[in-house]
């Protein structure tokens, strides 16, 4: 394995969740499908339709008044939520796996942005004077999802703009460009 997660973080807007965060799940990355068979055919094949909404999950330590007062916010008053993934190269680019013995290891890093709603606040349990359990947020009716890794665009999903990039390739480029009047 050439790549060691470093460390992790949430902002939401620009608050720092350091220390508060348990465990978080980026969104899953789905499709609809759409069964599909030729005229005569004995065969169905699934096609690839739209892409699924989008949800993401995060559980915090405590409850805390700055992530519950986004809950019960309307569509066009969003929420961006900012995941930031370090990764360490340990062994340089193009390596035979011998651990590398100059200088210092390369720095990578990830960056997701959501723009959404949260959409689901669950506070955790409190038993006499102890909580029990953690806060759980589910953020939802996402508008915008960015993924960036060292810089590049994976993924941009951004529904308000109708762009989709994947790898780099503007894929709505074209269409946008002749529905502008």
């Amino acid at each position: 394995m050439d790549r060691i997660i470093h460390g992790s973080n949430w902002y939401c807007n620009e608050i720092n969740q350091r220390l508060r965060i348990d465990e978080t799940t980026l969104p899953e990355l789905s499709r609809e499908m759409t069964s599909y068979v030729m005229g005569g055919g004995y065969f169905a094949l699934d096609l690839p339709a739209e892409i699924q909404a989008l949800t993401a999950e995060m559980t915090v330590n405590g409850a805390h008044e700055d992530l519950r007062s986004r809950f019960g916010r309307e569509p066009g008053d969003w929420t961006t939520v900012a995941y930031y993934e370090s990764l360490l190269d340990v062994f340089p680019a193009g390596s035979d796996g011998s651990v590398q013995t100059s200088g210092s290891p390369k720095l990578n890093g990830r960056v997701v942005f959501l723009k959404g709603l949260l959409n689901s606040y669950t506070p955790g349990g409190v038993k006499g004077l102890k909580a029990t359990g953690a806060t759980r947020l589910r953020w939802s009716s996402i508008v915008l999802y960015h993924d960036l890794f060292n810089g590049k665009t994976v993924h941009k999903f951004d529904l308000q703009n109708n762009v989709l990039i994947i790898d780099g390739v503007n894929y709505t480029a074209d269409h946008n460009r002749l529905i502008s009047a």
